[in-house]
């Protein structure tokens, strides 16, 4: 199974956000332990550099700990004509549409999110990391 990790769930653990980071950590561990073959976009990488600058992070700790997540996930590139497809899409926001089309054109078999209704037109499935976990413990 290929798990498209969304940005939220990243930026949970690059940036160390207490509430979520217990869940991003068991998610991420997934993938580092060859549990799960996790994908996340390069624009969440992006995105996560962006917000960890914005509230003033150190910049070299959110590079640090993006690199030791790149090492074990699939860093998957956006394409230039998916980004100008998703102008026309219906989705209300941008971001979160070329998320998803970067989850189509990558074959995800799951979005994991924790703003499911985000993705409330997608016909790929899209879990909290909480039903992930329901799933994997469940085979």
């Amino acid at each position: 199974m290929r798990e498209y990790i969304d940005t939220n769930i990243l930026v949970d653990l690059v940036l160390s956000r207490d509430e979520f980071l217990p869940e991003a950590q068991r998610l991420f561990a997934l993938g580092y332990a060859g549990d799960a073959q996790l994908m996340v976009s390069a624009l969440s990488f992006i995105n996560t550099v962006y917000i960890g600058k914005k509230y003033k992070f150190p910049i070299e700790d959110v590079f640090a700990k993006l690199r030791l997540v790149a090492d074990f996930v699939d860093v998957v590139d956006l394409r230039g004509q998916s980004v100008v497809d998703m102008f026309n899409s219906s989705w209300k926001d941008y971001e979160d549409a070329t998320q998803y089309r970067s989850a189509v054109d990558e074959q995800a078999d799951c979005i994991v999110t924790r703003n499911k209704k985000d993705f409330k037109d997608s016909t790929i499935e899209v879990l909290t990391p909480a039903e992930f976990f329901e799933k994997m413990d469940s085979r």
